[in-house]
C-alpha cells in the first residue's frame, strides 16, 4: 500500500497543473514537488535531489509560524491556510495544507502554493511606501533640526560680529573684549590671539579658562617661521601651535584639541585665532564657515585698530608740527638777534682788548644760540617745513665721502661697515639734510652699543608694493633707494618703537639727548617723499630703514657730493638793500654787512623797500620772506626783477610758509639763507650770489 500510495500521490501531483508539495511533517522534508511548485519556488527541477529537499531551503527558517503550521496540519484533518515568505526574494506566498495518510499509518501533508492575492500585494506595497515615507519624514525632520541649529549658531555668530564692529579699538583691552564675543559665539571655553610683535611671536590676548595662566608679554617659540606656518600641513601646523600654546599656558591646564584660523593683517596671514575646548568636550564644535566669519571679523577689527592707531599718531605728530611751525619764525628771529649780537660783541672785545672773561661770556652766548638754532632746525625738519635743495645724487658716493666723519663720531670701540649695493639707483634729495640724518642714526646706534659692536650702513635698490603701501600711510608703491643703519645694541621695546619719532621723546638720561634726532630724520624723509621704518628687537639690536624715491636723472646734470662743500669766509663789496621787519635783526644784519665790506640801506617793510628800489641801484636784495604790508619778500623780489633785473635776491627766513617753498622744496632759482645764520654763512652766500 505505501508504494501504491506513493505512486498514486506522485502520479497525482505530476499530472496536476497545481503547485503542490508533499511534505513529511516530522523531518520537514519535501518528498515530491510538482513542476509548477518548483517553478514558483525558483528551484530547477534538474537539480532537485531524488530524496527531496528541506522545506527550509525554500522558506524562511526563522519563521516559527511555518513549523507550527506543519505540526498543526499533521494533527487535524481539515485544511489549514498560512502566509509564508519565499527565501530567494522574501516574497509572500499563500500555503494551503491538508493531511493525508500513508498505508503504514504515517501522516503526510500536501501543501498547495499560490501567489499572494492582488489585495495583499497592494497592502504590502502600501506598507512599504508608508515605511519609506516614515524614513523620509525622519530624515527631513533631522535636516530641519540641523538647519534650525545652524540658524541659531549663525545668529550667534552675527551677534558676535556686530559686537566686535562696535568695539572701541583705542581701548588697550579691545582684543580681550573681542575674544569674549568669539567665545560666546562658539562652543569653545577659551580663545587666544597669537601674533608677531617686534620680531617675537607671542599671545597678544586671551580669554576664558586660560586667561589667568598666560603672560601676554612673554614670547613663545614656534617650530617654523610664523609667515610660513599657514602653508604647512594642517596636522603639522596644529601640532606646532599646540606645543607653543601649551608652553605658554603651563602644565596646570591640559591642552588637547585646538581649532586654529589665520588672521589676515595687511593682506597676509600674520596672526592666528586659537579656539580651545575642555578635554572632555573634544574639538570646538564650530562650523568651518562660522569660524571663518569670526576670524575675518577679528582680523578686520585688528586692521582697523592698526589704522586708527597710525592715524592718531599721525595727527599727534601733525599737531606738534603745526605748533612748531607757528613759533619757528619768532623763535628764529630771537636767536638771530642773540647770535648776531654775540658775534658783534666778540668783534668789539677783540678790537678793545677786553678781558678774557667777557670773551668767554660772549662765546657762551654764541654757542647757546647755535644750539638753539640746531634744535629749531630739527623741529622744522620734523614739521616738514625746512626748505630743501634737492639734487640728483648717488648715495654710495655720498656715504663714501661721509665715512671719515662717521668714524670720528662713533669712536674706535665700534666697527663701522659701509655696504654699497652695485648699480644703485639715483635719488633726489637735499644732501646736507641727508648727511645730518645719517649722522643722527649713527650716533643713536653708537649710544645703543656702549660696550662696542658692529654698526652697518648699507644701501640697496628695492620696491614697495601695493600691499606694503596699504599698511603704511603716505607711502606710494614704486621703486625706492634704501639706506639702512643697523646696530647690535640694546634694542627697543614695542612701545618705545611706536613713540620713537615723537619730538623730545627719548630713553636717554637727562642731558644725554634732546629727543629730536629721530624726529628730524622722520620729517626729512617724509618731506623728501620717502618712508622711514624702525625694526627693533629688545636685546638684539635695531635697524632704521630710510626709503627715498628713485629718480631718473639727466646724466649731464647729475650733481656730485663735492658740490656742496663750504667755502672760506670771503669779504665782499657792493650795495645791498636789507629788508627786515624785526629792528633787532635789522640792526645786527646791517652791522654784519658793513663788517663784511658791503654798503647797506635798510627798510622795515616791503613798501618802504620798493621806494628805495625806485630811487637807488642795488647789487643784492637781502629780504625776509615774511613782511608786513602789501608786499612780502616774494612780491618784493618780483618787483625788483622788473625795476632792476640785474639785482640778485637772497631771501632769509626762519619759517618760509609757502611764499618761496612749494611741496617742501625751494622754487627754482631761489636763494635762501635760514635764520639764525652766522656771519660766515652770510658771507659765503653773498659771495656765491655775486659770482652768479
Amino acid at each position: 500500500m505505501p508504494e501504491n500510495l506513493k505512486l498514486s500521490v506522485g502520479a497525482f501531483v505530476s499530472l496536476t497543473d497545481e503547485a503542490l508539495l508533499v511534505v513529511d511533517p516530522k523531518s520537514k522534508s519535501v518528498s515530491f514537488a510538482s513542476p509548477r511548485a518548483l517553478d514558483m519556488l525558483d528551484i530547477d527541477s534538474r537539480e532537485n535531489p531524488e530524496n527531496g529537499f528541506s522545506i527550509f531551503q525554500v522558506f524562511d527558517p526563522d519563521d516559527g509560524r511555518l513549523q507550527e503550521f506543519l505540526s498543526t496540519a499533521q494533527e487535524v484533518s481539515s485544511p489549514l491556510i498560512a502566509r509564508v515568505q519565499r527565501r530567494s526574494d522574501n516574497a509572500a506566498i499563500i500555503a494551503k495544507a491538508h493531511r493525508v495518510s500513508n498505508g503504514d499509518g504515517a501522516a503526510r501533508v500536501i501543501v498547495k502554493l499560490t501567489g499572494d492575492t492582488e489585495l495583499s500585494r497592494r497592502f504590502r506595497l502600501l506598507a512599504e511606501k508608508i515605511s519609506a515615507l516614515d524614513l523620509e519624514v525622519e530624515h527631513r525632520k533631522a535636516v530641519e533640526d540641523q538647519l534650525s541649529r545652524n540658524a541659531v549658531e549663525l545668529e550667534r555668530t552675527l551677534i558676535a560680529v556686530r559686537q566686535m564692529s562696535e568695539l572701541d579699538v583705542s581701548d588697550p583691552h579691545y582684543l580681550n573684549h573681542a575674544l569674549d564675543a568669539v567665545v560666546a559665539a562658539s562652543d569653545s571655553t577659551s580663545a587666544l590671539v597669537i601674533g608677531q610683535d617686534a620680531g617675537h611671536v607671542r599671545i597678544m590676548a586671551s580669554t576664558g579658562d586660560v586667561s589667568g595662566l598666560i603672560d601676554t608679554e612673554a614670547p613663545i617659540a614656534l617650530n617654523s617661521r610664523f609667515e610660513e606656518l599657514w602653508d604647512k600641513h594642517r596636522d603639522s601646523r596644529l601640532n606646532d601651535l599646540r606645543q607653543a600654546v601649551q608652553s605658554a599656558i603651563g602644565e596646570d591646564y591640559e591642552l588637547t584639541e585646538i581649532t586654529a584660523l589665520p588672521l589676515f593683517l595687511g593682506g597676509s596671514p600674520k596672526g592666528g585665532l586659537i579656539l580651545l575646548s575642555p578635554p572632555q568636550a573634544g574639538p570646538a564644535e564650530v562650523a568651518k564657515l562660522e569660524a571663518e566669519i569670526l576670524s575675518e571679523a577679528l582680523a578686520n577689527l585688528m586692521n582697523r585698530a592698526n589704522v586708527e592707531a597710525d592715524l592718531r599718531h599721525s595727527q599727534k605728530l601733525q599737531a606738534i608740527g603745526e605748533l612748531t611751525g607757528g613759533i619757528a619764525h619768532d623763535f628764529n628771529n630771537i636767536l638771530a638777534a642773540i647770535l648776531g649780537n654775540a658775534e658783534l660783541i666778540l668783534d668789539h672785545v677783540d678790537q678793545c682788548g677786553t678781558e678774557s672773561t667777557e670773551v668767554e661770556l660772549a662765546n657762551a652766548v654764541r654757542d647757546a644760540a647755535l644750539r638753539g638754532a640746531t634744535l629749531t632746525s630739527r623741529l622744522l625738519s620734523f614739521a616738514r617745513k625746512q626748505p630743501l635743495r634737492p639734487k640728483s645724487v648717488s648715495l654710495n658716493t655720498v656715504l663714501r665721502n661721509l665715512d671719515p666723519l662717521l668714524r670720528r663720531s662713533i669712536g674706535e670701540h665700534l666697527d663701522l661697515e659701509l655696504v654699497g649695493a652695485g648699480g644703485l639707483w639715483e635719488t633726489r634729495l637735499d644732501l646736507g639734510q641727508f648727511e645730518n640724518a645719517v649722522l643722527n642714526l649713527v650716533i643713536n646706534a653708537r649710544d645703543a652699543m656702549p660696550r662696542g659692536g658692529k654698526l652697518t650702513v648699507e644701501t640697496a635698490n628695492t620696491r614697495l608694493d601695493a600691499d606694503y603701501a596699504a599698511q603704511h600711510t603716505e607711502v606710494l608703491p614704486g621703486q625706492y633707494v634704501l639706506v639702512a643703519v643697523s646696530d647690535a645694541g640694546t634694542g627697543m621695546k614695542p612701545d618705545v618703537v611706536r613713540e620713537a619719532f615723537t619730538p623730545f621723546f627719548t630713553t636717554k638720561g637727562v642731558g644725554k639727548g634732546s629727543g629730536l634726532g629721530l624726529s628730524m630724520v622722520f620729517g626729512f624723509v617724509k618731506q623728501s617723499g620717502g618712508h622711514v621704518k624702525i625694526y627693533s628687537e629688545e636685546g638684539h639690536g635695531t635697524t632704521v630703514k630710510m626709503y627715498f624715491p628713485r629718480h631718473i636723472a639727466d646724466p649731464k646734470r647729475t650733481s656730485n657730493a663735492a658740490d656742496a662743500r663750504p667755502l672760506g669766509q670771503p669779504r665782499g663789496a657792493g650795495h645791498v638793500l636789507l629788508v627786515e621787519d624785526d629792528p633787532a635783526i635789522l640792526l645786527y644784519a646791517e652791522r654784519t654787512l658793513k663788517a663784511l665790506g658791503y654798503t647797506a640801506d635798510t627798510a622795515l617793510t616791503g613798501d618802504a623797500a620798493a621806494e628805495l628800489l625806485r630811487q637807488e641801484t642795488y647789487d643784492i636784495l637781502l629780504t625776509d620772506v615774511v613782511l608786513p604790508g602789501n608786499l612780502n619778500g616774494a612780491r618784493l623780489a618780483d618787483l625788483a626783477g622788473k625795476i632792476a633785473p640785474r639785482t640778485k635776491v637772497l631771501f632769509m627766513s626762519g619759517y618760509t610758509e609757502n611764499a618761496i617753498v612749494h611741496n617742501g622744496q625751494l622754487d627754482p632759482d631761489v636763494e635762501l639763507i635760514s635764520k639764525p645764520f652766522t656771519r660766515d654763512q652770510l658771507a659765503r652766500r653773498l659771495s656765491s650770489l655775486s659770482k652768479q
